[in-house]
C-alpha cells in the first residue's frame, strides 16, 4: 500500500475529510434549514427558537475546547469519525420530536458533537502536508463550511417539496451515519500508518494560503449576513401561514 505513494492518500484522506466536514456543518444547520416548516407543523414562538439554537452554540463552544485536546490524546481519526456518527444520529432522534425541551435538549448534544469535528481536521492535515502547502489545503477544506451553508437552504427546500422535515432530517442524519464509517476506513493519522515517512515540521513559506484564508473569511462574513438575512425572511413567510 505505501507505494501508491503520499499522492493517493492525500488525495482520498482529503475528500474524506471535505465530505465528512461538509455534512457535520450541513446538519449543524439543518433546524434553520427547515425551520419554516417546523414552525408549520409545532408552534413555536422567539423565546423557544432562542433556546434551541442558542443551546447548540453553548454546546460547541465548550465542546470545540474540549475537542483541540482530546485530539492530542486520542487518534483524531477516531474522533472525526465519532463525532459525525453522533451528529447524525442526533439529527434523526431529532426528527422524531415534537417537544421544544427536547428539541433544545438534541440540540445542544448537537452542539458538542459538532465540536468534535475541526480540531482533529487541523491535526490530520498537518501530519500529511508540507508546512508550505498547510495553509492552502486548510483554506480549501474551510471551503466545505460555505459549500454545505450555501447549498443547505436549496437542498432543504427541493426536498421540502417532496417530504416532510422529519423526513429530510432523518436522511441527512442517516447519510452522516454512514459517510463517518467511510471517513473511519479511508483517514490515516499520520504516514507512518501506511508505511510512509512522517513529514518533519518546519517553517512555512509563501502568503499564498493566507492570502486564500483572507479571502475565504470575507466572503464568509458577506455569506452568514446574507443567510441570516434569507433566514429571517422565510420565517416571516411562515409566521403568516400560522
Amino acid at each position: 500500500m505505501a507505494k501508491s505513494g503520499y499522492g493517493y492518500y492525500r488525495a482520498t484522506i482529503f475528500l474524506a475529510m471535505f465530505v465528512g466536514y461538509t455534512l457535520y456543518y450541513f446538519n449543524r444547520k439543518t433546524f434553520s434549514f427547515v425551520m419554516p416548516a417546523v414552525m408549520q407543523e409545532i408552534r413555536l414562538d422567539k423565546d423557544d427558537l432562542g433556546l434551541i439554537t442558542s443551546s447548540q452554540s453553548l454546546a460547541y463552544a465548550i465542546s470545540k475546547f474540549i475537542s483541540g485536546i482530546l485530539s492530542d490524546q486520542i487518534s483524531a481519526r477516531w474522533l472525526f469519525s465519532i463525532g459525525l456518527f453522533a451528529v447524525g444520529g442526533i439529527n434523526v432522534v431529532f426528527s422524531w420530536s415534537s417537544s421544544v425541551s427536547v428539541f433544545a435538549g438534541l440540540w445542544f448534544l448537537n452542539g458538542l458533537g459538532q465540536g468534535l469535528g475541526w480540531p482533529p481536521c487541523a491535526k490530520v492535515l498537518r501530519k500529511w502536508f508540507e508546512p508550505a502547502q498547510f495553509g492552502t489545503w486548510w483554506a480549501v477544506l474551510s471551503c466545505s463550511m460555505n459549500l454545505a451553508g450555501g447549498l443547505g437552504p436549496i437542498i432543504a427546500t427541493v426536498m421540502a417539496q417532496s417530504y416532510s422535515w422529519r423526513t429530510t432530517l432523518s436522511i441527512s442524519g442517516l447519510t452522516c451515519v454512514i459517510t463517518s464509517i467511510f471517513c473511519l476506513l479511508i483517514i490515516r493519522n499520520e504516514p507512518s500508518e501506511v508505511g510512509l515517512p512522517n513529514i518533519e515540521a518546519g517553517p512555512k513559506k509563501g502568503k499564498g494560503g493566507s492570502s486564500f484564508m483572507s479571502a475565504l473569511e470575507i466572503g464568509g462574513l458577506m455569506g452568514s449576513l446574507a443567510a441570516g438575512f434569507l433566514s429571517d425572511r422565510a420565517v416571516a413567510k411562515a409566521s403568516l401561514y400560522l
